[in-house]
C-alpha cells in the first residue's frame, strides 16, 4: 500500500525543497548515464510527478544527466539534483503521469493500440479484446 508523504525525506538534501505531493513506495528501477551505460539498479523510496528519491549502491555526479527506466512508462530523462551516501534525488526533465505509473490508467499510446486491435477484431466478427467499463 502506498502512503502520501507531503514533504520529501531531507536526508542528504538540506537545500532541496519541493511542494510536490510525494508517494512513499518501495520499487526497483534502473538508472542509465555515461558512467553506467549498462544500467545501475536502484530502489525508489518516494516518487512525485517531478522526480524520485532512491537508494543506490554507488554515488553519481550531481547535475549529471540520467535516464530512469520506470514500470508502465517509457524511459524518463532527468538530472541528479543531489546525492549523499547511498541516497539520490533525481528531478525529471518533464512531469510523469502517476496514474499511468501506478497502473490506475492506461497510457494514451497503449489505448490507441487497443482501439486499433478492437477495430480489426470487429472486422472479423470477433469479441473485443478489451471493453470499456460502460460497454
Amino acid at each position: 500500500m502506498t502512503s502520501i508523504v507531503r514533504s520529501p525525506d531531507q536526508t542528504g538534501a538540506e537545500h532541496f525543497h519541493t511542494s510536490e505531493l510525494r508517494f512513499s513506495v518501495m520499487l526497483k528501477a534502473s538508472l542509465y548515464n555515461d558512467d553506467f551505460p549498462e544500467g545501475l539498479s536502484l530502489r525508489i523510496l518516494n516518487i512525485s510527478e517531478g522526480g524520485i528519491m532512491a537508494v543506490i549502491p554507488y554515488g553519481v555526479r550531481v547535475y549529471s544527466e540520467v535516464v530512469i527506466d520506470l514500470r508502465n512508462l517509457p524511459p524518463v530523462s532527468g538530472r541528479v539534483a543531489w546525492c549523499k551516501r547511498d541516497r539520490v534525488g533525481i528531478a525529471f526533465d518533464e512531469k510523469i503521469d502517476l496514474d499511468v505509473f501506478f497502473g490506475r490508467r492506461v497510457s494514451q499510446q497503449a489505448t490507441g493500440f487497443l482501439h486499433k486491435l478492437n477495430a480489426v477484431r470487429s472486422e472479423i466478427n470477433a469479441e473485443p479484446f478489451i471493453r470499456t467499463l460502460n460497454s
